[in-house]
């Protein structure tokens, strides 16, 4: 836990704006305000100009909500590190030292150091608590880990096969167009190089990816790799303790601030911070393209070689709209709707899962997954992701619209997965793939990118690689 830095230097005096005779237990919202006034002064990332998270400290705080977000933390199995008993028995030390202060057995001095200690405690525990979770899942959603995930809907028809089918590495070998082997030597172990067509069909997959978010109204942005881990954790994301996928450059005093980002969702959430939309400027739809790291153990041979790797090109979209649940569950059907119209035009076959209480990590109020057939391993692997995250990463980034009376509000933002280009090539690659003429068919809407052919083949104009040992 990180412990925040004052933004101002100045002793912050809780009596000086109340009336005397304060009772912080009767007058609960004048030591509400108090509380909320003093968190606003804290800056956890000074070095960001970003401000302390508008965390719901009304909802958080009151006695009554305490079981339903007890529950929320243990079925979304984040009880190991959050504790709401905890952050209420905080809230109530601050209360008594607050009294303890206003009746004179206590030092005003002595106290006021002592409820800032606490409030910086009861505001790191708060930020750990996971989002809402939609009511379906009390109903129709089981509660559990991913094996619990609701089928929505079955597209298309698995592959065919008569034998064994031969795997994106095996094929990309023969036809020289993918290095695996001896990678270490240049990167980490697990890295791949594609050369040739291979190279050509992942671009095309973007280009592909773009051309159809720009004509349902995304606007493409080219975003930065490197990016404050303030903006990582707030999006939802630790960058460091054991559950974290996160590269950090340096542990140093300025590199360490600084992180390589694990999806284009952190960057663009990061360039929306402090920002307040008009209501008409809502639907914002964004897209970026971006190389994506992430710290994760590779899956072995029973995913495949480019499943599961600590580098990789993804298409994201990032949408914000107002905060009407109605309103961002439509935006988030519309992005799952988009995915699935690329996803059938490419010719895969693929499910849609409505994913469980223990997938949603800690900023999703609803998550949608697609997995699709992996012909060589023989099972379904997640090639798309779509978060409803509602107002969680714009509480902590402070990313508001005006509504139609004048008012503030915090937006809704969601994010889904366009393409995540290995995982793609290997579900195209695989299924389309002919043993016999040593062939791989482009998929019709790939050909326009791919200078209109229909086929991918050797071709003696890529050469073989290998490794030589030079002796000194």
């Amino acid at each position: 836990m990180h412990r925040v830095k004052y933004l101002f230097n100045l002793p912050v005096r809780f009596q000086s704006s109340i009336a005397s005779k304060f009772n912080p237990w009767h007058d609960y919202r004048a030591y509400l305000d108090q509380v909320k006034t003093y968190i606003t002064r804290l800056n956890p990332y000074v070095e960001l100009e970003l401000r302390s998270a508008a965390l719901n400290w009304d909802y958080i705080l009151n006695n009554e909500n305490s079981q339903a977000i007890s529950d929320n933390v243990k079925q979304r199995k984040e009880n190991e590190f959050v504790d709401i008993e905890h952050i209420l028995a905080l809230h109530r030390d601050i209360q008594t030292l607050f009294h303890r202060i206003e009746e004179k057995k206590l030092d005003s001095i002595q106290g006021e150091d002592q409820i800032k200690l606490k409030i910086q405690d009861l505001y790191n525990y708060a930020l750990r608590i996971p989002n809402k979770t939609h009511p379906d899942a009390v109903g129709s959603l089981p509660v559990g880990n991913e094996e619990q995930a609701r089928t929505v809907r079955l597209v298309g028809k698995k592959p065919e096969t008569t034998g064994p089918r031969q795997a994106v590495d095996q094929i990309g070998q023969e036809l020289n167009l993918i290095q695996l082997e001896n990678m270490g030597h240049v990167s980490f172990r697990g890295a791949y190089a594609l050369f040739g067509d291979f190279a050509r069909l992942e671009r095309a997959l973007m280009y592909y990816a773009f051309e159809k978010l720009t004509q349902n109204g995304f606007k493409m942005v080219s975003v930065p790799d490197i990016i404050h881990r303030g903006i990582i954790e707030s999006c939802g994301f630790p960058t460091r303790g054991k559950r974290s996928q996160i590269y950090q450059l340096d542990y140093g005093e300025e590199f360490g601030r600084y992180c390589l980002a694990g999806t284009s969702e952190m960057p663009l959430a990061g360039l929306l911070k402090h920002n307040t939309f008009r209501k008409d400027e809502l639907p914002l739809k964004l897209a970026a393209c971006s190389r994506c790291y992430r710290a994760e153990l590779p899956g072995g041979k029973s995913e495949g070689s480019l499943y599961r790797v600590h580098e990789f090109t993804k298409v994201e979209m990032f949408a914000v709209t107002v905060d009407d649940d109605a309103v961002s569950q439509e935006m988030h059907n519309e992005i799952v709707r988009l995915e699935t119209l690329m996803f059938e035009e490419l010719g895969l076959h693929f499910r849609i899962l409505d994913m469980p209480t223990e997938e949603l990590g800690l900023s999703a109020y609803r998550k949608y997954d697609i997995e699709t057939w992996m012909p060589a391993k023989e099972f379904y692997g997640e090639i798309s992701s779509a978060s409803n995250c509602t107002d969680f990463q714009s509480r902590r980034l402070h990313i508001k619209y005006i509504d139609d009376n004048g008012d503030e509000r915090f937006v809704h933002t969601l994010n889904g997965t366009a393409m995540a280009i290995p995982r793609m090539l290997t579900t195209i690659i695989e299924s389309n793939w002919d043993p016999e003429t040593k062939r791989i068919e482009i998929p019709v809407p790939l050909r326009p990118f791919m200078g209109n052919r229909e086929f991918i083949s050797k071709s003696s104009a890529t050469p073989s690689t290998q490794w030589i040992k030079f002796l000194s």
